[in-house]
């Protein structure tokens, strides 16, 4: 029986951050869902990945600033970091083993925090931007298009705040995360970020890395909703393999 709750934290820049806690008892692991731009854990596809991560470990799915219940104006990957923090914080006092699974400009958030601390055991990317400024958004074409339509679920929205401020280039920091197992996933038809942003992280990433291409796939949770079992069993393969299930890495 896997119980649900929800919490709040105050990052340190004062923004109250919510997330929901998705757990079952005596387990000591938990995952760390980032939703990107515009999603939140309220969404039905950010709900179902959340529960069917939670078979295997506890899981811990938030809202960045302005999205969901979550304060704050988003920034576009600028000041999330601190969101981030604060949640991470919240679970190194429960759990004994931390991953993240990250989308998008919450992949992003998550690469460039983790080049800065410690205390994460996994860390999974989809669909991460290389660079903020990089990012080639062909709004105008169908697949884009169809892809902004899908997202439109319950629970979806945001409220953007400047996207000016200064950011931080994951494919600056990536190289300098310690030694933990990083996935890299991205489809090959993203029609917002393209699959080369995946490629350039790999490249510059430590081992034990791996990069995986989606064909035909799209971006960040539309990857589960195209691929569910694929996408599961990828992301399920990978953080047991790095040993956040009991035994040793495979590495």
């Amino acid at each position: 029986m896997i119980r649900v709750s929800s919490y709040r934290e105050t990052t340190a820049d004062g923004v109250s951050v919510a997330f929901d806690c998705y757990r079952k008892p005596q387990r000591d692991t938990a995952i760390v869902i980032c939703p990107g731009f515009f999603q939140s854990k309220q969404t039905p596809t950010f709900r179902h990945l959340s529960r069917a991560i939670a078979q295997d470990f506890d899981v811990i799915c938030m809202d960045f600033r302005g999205h969901g219940r979550s304060g704050g104006f988003f920034t576009f990957s600028a000041r999330e970091q601190a969101d981030l923090d604060a949640v991470l914080r919240w679970a190194r006092r429960r759990y004994r083993r931390v991953g993240i699974l990250g989308f998008s400009l919450g992949a992003a958030t998550a690469v460039n925090l983790s080049s800065h601390q410690g205390g994460v055991q996994a860390l999974v990317a989809v669909s991460a931007p290389a660079a903020f400024e990089d990012i080639d958004f062909k709004f105008w074409s169908p697949e884009a298009i169809r892809t902004g339509m899908r997202g439109l679920e319950p629970g979806a929205g945001g409220r953007p705040g400047s996207p000016w401020l200064r950011k931080e280039r994951p494919i600056e920091n990536v190289g300098n995360i310690p030694g933990i197992p990083i996935l890299l996933i991205h489809g090959t038809e993203d029609p917002i970020v393209s699959h080369s942003h995946g490629e350039r992280l790999y490249q510059v990433a430590r081992e034990p890395k791996s990069l995986v291409l989606i064909e035909s796939g799209g971006h960040a949770e539309e990857l589960y909703r195209q691929y569910p079992d694929r996408f599961l069993l990828l992301i399920r393969d990978w953080l047991k393999k790095a040993s956040l299930s009991d035994g040793q890495p495979a590495w």
